[in-house]
């Protein structure tokens, strides 16, 4: 097996050797002292995932009154053959997210090959140098049975050794930003308890340099507003003491735009941690409610999307009321309210369990289900069934599929044996689905197809003429809504030409 790192479309990168790894060093070393001669401070952003890089870029864009570059910033990557190829990538100019806002390969241009004050590295000795370190690495929840959310915890071993790496490099005088999203209780009993044990083990004394760490939950949404949502949003913010909660608000202020977005300090890191939790909670459970209602329309004969949108006038206490769809994916409203959860006694030892959250969770996890109820009336038994899944990723308009309700579908689909196709506009490669090519032509996606399933609202799909895509199937196959993607005009042109048509939420149909 060759010992390379695949990107998602399919081009190799060769991990690096120990030689390269010691140029890099040097390479490292020569940056980072011409950066601090210019004055500005280095931050290393730990962890090029989907939230991590887009940050890096926004904190390396930051400048002064005068223009200038703040900060000089290193993006550090593992090189693991999973994730390595991010690296390289970046440092070409090239985000290694895709996504539907066009600032973002701008300002990966403008930061890596223009201003030159951003540059991804696999190497440890970022954390040495740095004045700060944000943390993006990735912590999941585990649910260890589909539907049974209460079940899940969280494993924190990975995060552990993250943060142990943290330590054993990093300089006293580092803060270190957690961005990521942790359980309550995490920086005061996970992050800070190691960070110290590995100052002493250093001899740095903890009662001279107590360790600095903050809490800053980013609130991405990585589609069209990308990068905004990192750098023109509201944040919340806390640390485990006062210092570190000054360094953390001198650095955000000068990241991001808190003139018209004002930073909210919270009282302790516990609190800024609960927050997230329970901001993802609210919506995972805002989505679940209007899922359980959209299958009560159906039954009556009532378009509950109107009704949504009739209760949404009532501004100030119900035009938030979010939309029911395929399901619920992406990062945070999956798992958040498991984090939450699992807290309460694995942190911090108490009795009890945030119901309403997790029934949210699993009503959320298992609303593909409905869709292949809606197909399965029209046809069964789904056996040698060709189903055309257009949309793969969790949110319309960006290629992220962790966790996409799309999964959960084409899975149990597979399970009765039928034969299905994805196309995705923005995915090249579905990491979760292996075995699930995703075709770059919708043309041969949609060929053959029995049914048509409209899983994501990417434009693409919301442009197509009912004709067209009768025509690319080369039959009327079942059309399937599955969140008010084709609206109700088109519906009827479907039914004109002979095709049937099945719509989550919409009993009039």
């Amino acid at each position: 097996m060759k010992n390379i790192s695949l990107s998602p479309n399919g081009v190799e990168y060769i991990l690096p050797t120990e030689e390269e790894s010691k140029e890099e060093r040097e390479t490292l070393e020569k940056i980072t002292a011409e950066q601090k001669s210019s004055g500005r401070k280095i931050v290393a952003v730990q962890g090029m995932g989907f939230v991590g890089c887009v940050m890096a870029a926004v904190v390396a864009d930051a400048e002064d009154n005068r223009g200038k570059p703040l900060y000089f910033v290193h993006g550090q990557q593992r090189a693991s053959a999973r994730s390595y190829w991010k690296v390289p990538v970046i440092n070409s100019g090239e985000p290694p997210v895709k996504s539907s806002d066009k600032e973002v390969p701008e300002i990966f241009k403008s930061t890596v090959s223009d201003k030159k004050t951003f540059r991804a590295t696999w190497l440890n000795y970022a954390f040495e140098v740095a004045d700060i370190v944000v943390v993006d690495i990735q912590l999941d929840a585990t649910k260890p049975a589909f539907g049974e959310a209460e079940r899940g915890y969280c494993d924190l071993s990975a995060f552990r050794d993250g943060m142990r790496n943290l330590g054993k490099h990093i300089q006293p005088h580092c803060l270190i930003l957690v961005e990521t999203t942790v359980p309550p209780g995490t920086c005061e009993k996970v992050v800070k308890p190691i960070i110290e044990e590995e100052f002493m083990k250093r001899g740095i004394d903890i009662k001279t340099n107590p360790p600095l760490i903050a809490h800053s939950y980013e609130r991405v949404m990585p589609g069209s507003n990308y990068v905004k949502s990192i750098r023109n949003f509201w944040r919340v913010f806390s640390g485990v003491n006062e210092k570190s909660k000054k360094l953390a608000r001198k650095f955000l202020n000068g990241v991001l735009d808190t003139e018209d977005y004002p930073l909210t300090e919270l009282d302790n890191t516990n609190a800024s941690e609960m927050a997230k939790v329970m901001e993802n909670s609210y919506r995972a459970t805002n989505i679940a409610l209007t899922l359980e209602w959209a299958k009560f329309a159906e039954q009556i004969g009532v378009d509950i999307f109107k009704v949504r949108e009739a209760i949404r006038q009532r501004k100030g206490t119900h035009d938030n009321l979010l939309r029911p769809s395929l399901g619920v994916g992406g990062y945070c409203l999956t798992k958040d309210p498991v984090l939450a959860n699992w807290s309460m006694g694995a942190i911090f030892d108490l009795e009890g369990s945030l119901d309403v959250a997790i029934n949210s969770v699993n009503i959320n996890d298992t609303m593909p289900l409905h869709t292949i109820e809606l197909i399965k009336q029209e046809y069964p038994d789904l056996r040698d069934l060709n189903i055309a899944v257009l949309g793969v990723s969790y949110l319309e308009e960006l290629g992220d599929t962790r966790h996409s309700p799309s999964e959960t579908l084409v899975r149990f689909l597979n399970e009765s044996w039928a034969i299905v196709k994805a196309h995705d506009p923005y995915v090249d490669f579905w990491a979760e689905m292996e075995n699930v090519p995703v075709l770059d032509d919708i043309r041969e996606a949609v060929k053959n197809a029995d049914v048509v399933v409209f899983a994501v609202g990417h434009n693409e799909y919301r442009n197509y003429q009912p004709q067209k895509i009768v025509e690319m199937a080369g039959k009327k196959p079942l059309i399937v809504d599955c969140s008010n993607f084709v609206d109700d005009v088109k519906l009827n042109e479907y039914k004109k030409i002979g095709c049937k048509v099945k719509a989550l939420g919409k009993g009039t149909v």
